[in-house]
């Protein structure tokens, strides 16, 4: 089996609102779909996400950099591919923006692999069930306190049983109302997860995560700077609810000083920085040894795959504010708050091509 065409397309698609985290608002997610097809009738699909910076830089970095290391080439020699394709950009740094276009390349390599079988992906991958808990994660950073019962309860109402809210760019008190707001709505039994980006020092995450947990909270992601391995340390041992982080993070090698440390309780790599499925693989066992749970940051349509075939698999993320399935022709199902994988070979979407012709943009000229 050969791969003949290395096919991008650059899709824009207006969120209808602006959206955010303690960092950024945005308005328009761009997703760049990479299809690798085959002499054998096979396409792969990869795709990245970009809230707006380098929409056109990761579309050229395939078109001009992997394009000719992939034709030709059988897409089952995948370990060799992607280690052509890190040589490849190794004076632009094998981490960072670099990262993503490898990493939808390596999902859709594994989503051929999938379809030459036969399987569907996750039980090519060893999984067994084709249900995965998600929770709903909301971009809800901008909205007004007064809004956040009536978006979580709605959550909650279509089944999800686990759902995040956004802290870290206001006062621990404005942060702990938040929290109080949503759990007055969802009720007692609903995981509340909260999400600060890396907005906090140590102190600053104690003082605010001890107020939030006041309303019973299920994990804290991302309170500190990814670089401070002792600050996670310090702070595992002084918080109660579980540290959760790793999205940042670009390989799996970088999962190690926390999980040795024991400056992590849950691991959240994400699929596009952290080396496609074999990355998200990688990290999923070195978090087993550790004892330590799986649950995939972003791209839950993919990352599900994963988490089914991973023993230590916890959940998924689900972003309504990022949800590609009104663009694939055959989406992905959530009931009940889980996600539900197609039985169909490989990992089994495929983009619409009338999405195509409705949000393909150019960066030409």
């Amino acid at each position: 089996m050969e791969i003949t065409a290395v096919e991008t397309t650059p899709l824009r698609v207006p969120i209808g609102r602006t959206v955010g985290d303690s960092r950024l608002s945005i308005t328009d997610v761009y997703w760049i779909v990479v299809e690798l097809e085959t002499d054998e009738g096979y396409t792969g699909t990869g795709w990245m996400g970009s809230l707006g910076f380098g929409p056109d830089l990761l579309s050229r970095f395939v078109d001009s950099q992997f394009r000719e290391h992939l034709l030709g080439r059988n897409p089952f020699a995948l370990e060799e591919i992607v280690r052509d394709l890190r040589r490849q950009t190794i004076y632009y740094g094998k981490l960072g923006m670099s990262a993503w276009p490898r990493s939808a390349i390596d999902v859709a390599l594994w989503d051929i692999q999938a379809q030459a079988a036969g399987q569907p992906l996750y039980r090519f991958l060893g999984g067994e069930t084709g249900r995965v808990q998600a929770y709903a994660s909301s971009m809800d950073a901008t909205h007004e306190v007064g809004e956040l019962a009536a978006l979580h309860g709605e959550y909650v109402d279509d089944g999800f049983d686990a759902v995040k809210t956004k802290v870290g760019n206001r006062s621990p008190a404005e942060d702990a109302e938040r929290v109080r707001t949503i759990r007055d709505a969802v009720g007692p039994d609903v995981e509340i997860f909260t999400d600060a980006n890396q907005a906090w020092s140590v102190n600053e995450a104690i003082r605010t995560v001890d107020a939030l947990d006041d309303h019973g909270i299920g994990w804290i992601e991302e309170p500190i700077s990814q670089f401070d391995i002792q600050g996670h340390r310090r702070l595992v041992d002084r918080i109660r609810p579980p540290l959760a982080t790793g999205e940042m993070l670009n390989r799996p090698e970088q999962f190690l000083p926390l999980l040795e440390s024991r400056g992590i309780d849950v691991v959240q790599p994400d699929l596009i920085r952290a080396g496609g499925i074999s990355g998200l693989r990688e990290i999923a066992t070195l978090a087993h040894r550790h004892n330590v749970p799986f649950a995939p940051h972003f791209y839950y349509a993919i990352s599900a795959h994963v988490a089914s075939a991973a023993p230590n698999g916890k959940i998924v993320e689900y972003i309504p504010e990022y949800d590609i399935a009104p663009l694939l022709e055959n989406p992905p199902t959530i009931e009940d708050g889980e996600v539900v994988l197609p039985d169909r070979p490989g990992h089994g979407y495929r983009i619409d091509p009338a999405a195509k012709d409705e949000y393909g943009v150019s960066f030409d000229g």
